[in-house]
């Protein structure tokens, strides 16, 4: 969602902009006050609209969301340079009333460029959570061996901030001078070399001296190749694995303590071990030790294995509770690099999926109204396909932000429940959302005639209008409503009917609000 704040004594100019197309993905929340005092603290992806260089104050200097100009070219003439620099964009008209399609055209590609920079912070987001999360070492280098970026794990191998890290290189790092590496058997650089001329990802067993010792690490890297086939620099992932000894006596302990049902089958397919937690999830059944897995779970599983989602899936009983069981495999090989047996693991996601199912609703539910949100209906719109008729209503509360600059959010939170309230009350059985902010939308598929669907929604604007006014901070709200209809046999077009049914809501709101305007009909 792109919110749109603009700073104008009118609404003409929202009106207008709100006719714009906005990006694929995306939608506006426009929010029109008479003054910047009045915006308060933005949310991202904002962008704030000055209608006149009048209209702006020295607190739009605060702001680190994106600041438009709306002038006249003669107004220009007076503006202060100070708030021209600040401005990221000047949209100059031709004439003191702005020129429609080159209003568009100015705001279209506001809109693009907020979309693409809400993208790329998100993904920048994605990127160094993702690589924060993974507790091996990851970073990246140019190919000079300068540390671009590290991820925690990282720093913490190093003892070093990743400020410390940005653009230093090998030594001072590891803390180790030029000339003792010279001397070592240390491969990081040469390694890096490799990678750069083969142009590959490449797998090592590299040295590396830290503070805590000669350390061992298994580490991948790869070339970090551009678009036109240059390599910029290198990019890498290391496993520490200098522990790994005495690997009989840690596996052991390493299969009890893990949370999962795990065994060992050597190369013939024979159980050689399982742990705990395989006893307590199959212990039921006969033993498996030394039996063919392939033979004992066709035996003992067969009718309870499925595949979902291209995995396999056991559902076994367990102290009266069925529980789910994912299946996965992983080879075991020698120091050879030959395959001697097979590590098998059987997770429990009972929890997983449960949580999944509880996430899916709440996905689809507003937290503060329990009314559906607009991914249901995305979720539901070929099931509303089907009707014979279909009515788009837009609804909203006027006045709300009135309440909330002088009261506060939470008692527009409460207009905003008996709101939901009222319209499930008066439309039962329809499919009632709130689409955002103060907006919601019903969507009909009872073949009402035309007077009996502005019957029906000036019922429920009496009836908000009635439980506005029983709650005395509330009394001066009311709600307005703009609807539009299309037939099966003309074919839907759920957008147009969006659209139409946003713009008779604008309408009705151009009255004064407490009113309903019906799409296409004459007033």
């Amino acid at each position: 969602m792109l919110h749109i704040y603009i700073i104008s004594n009118d609404q003409e100019l929202e009106q207008m902009l709100s006719r714009t197309e906005p990006p694929e993905d995306c939608g506006f929340e426009f929010t029109t006050v008479s003054s910047a005092y009045d915006l308060g603290t933005l949310p991202p992806d904002s962008a704030v609209i000055v209608d006149g260089i009048d209209s702006a104050a020295d607190t739009l200097f605060s702001y680190d969301k994106k600041l438009v100009l709306l002038s006249d070219a003669p107004s220009l003439e007076y503006a202060d340079d100070a708030l021209l620099f600040r401005a990221d964009a000047l949209w100059v008209m031709p004439d003191v009333i702005p020129d429609r399609r080159l209003l568009s055209a100015y705001f279209s590609a506001l809109a693009s460029q907020m979309k693409t920079e809400s993208d790329l912070r998100k993904q920048t987001i994605c990127f160094e959570t993702m690589a924060d999360s993974i507790p091996d070492l990851m970073w990246f280098k140019d190919t000079e061996g300068a540390h671009m970026m590290v991820n925690d794990s990282f720093c913490r191998a190093v003892e070093k901030t990743k400020e410390q890290i940005y653009k230093r290189g090998h030594y001072y790092i590891w803390d180790i001078p030029e000339e003792e590496y010279e001397k070592g058997e240390y491969v990081c650089l040469e390694s890096e070399e490799v990678v750069i001329e083969a142009k590959k990802t490449c797998l090592f067993d590299e040295k590396i001296k830290t503070k805590s010792g000669l350390r061992m690490f298994r580490t991948y890297k790869s070339p970090l190749i551009d678009r036109d086939g240059t390599v910029f620099g290198t990019c890498g992932v290391a496993h520490d694995v200098t522990e790994s000894k005495n690997v009989k006596g840690e596996m052991a302990g390493i299969l009890e303590s893990l949370p999962y049902a795990v065994f060992i089958k050597d190369s013939n397919g024979t159980v050689i071990s399982v742990n705990a937690y395989f006893n307590k999830y199959f212990g039921g059944y006969e033993p498996v030790l030394g039996k063919n897995f392939n033979e004992w779970k066709k035996r003992c599983l067969g009718y309870s294995v499925t595949t979902s989602g291209g995995r396999e899936e056991t559902r076994v009983n367990v102290g009266g509770e069925e529980r789910v069981l994912i299946y996965g495999e992983e080879p075991l090989t020698d120091v050879f690099s030959e395959q001697i047996g097979t590590i098998c693991m059987y997770r429990d996601v009972t929890d997983e999926r449960h949580l999944e199912r509880q996430t899916r609703e709440l996905n689809n539910t507003d937290f503060l109204t329990g009314l559906d949100n607009m991914r249901c209906l995305t979720a539901h719109i070929g099931e509303l396909r089907q009707a014979d008729r279909l009515t788009f209503i837009a609804f909203d509360i006027d006045r709300l932000t009135d309440v909330n600059d002088k009261y506060g959010f939470f008692l527009g939170d409460e207009a905003l429940v008996i709101a939901a309230q009222t319209l499930r009350s008066c439309f039962w059985g329809e499919t009632v959302l709130r689409s955002g902010g103060d907006k919601f939308i019903v969507v009909c598929t009872t073949e009402f005639t035309d007077t009996e669907l502005r019957q029906r929604i000036e019922k429920a604007l009496e009836n908000a209008r009635r439980s506005f006014a029983a709650h005395e901070r509330l009394s001066g709200l009311s709600c307005s409503a703009g609807a539009a209809t299309a037939l099966k046999t003309d074919g839907y077009d759920i957008d147009r009917l969006m659209k139409d049914s946003a713009s008779a809501l604008s309408e009705a709101k151009s009255y004064g609000g407490g009113c309903c305007v019906i799409y296409g009909e004459e007033l």
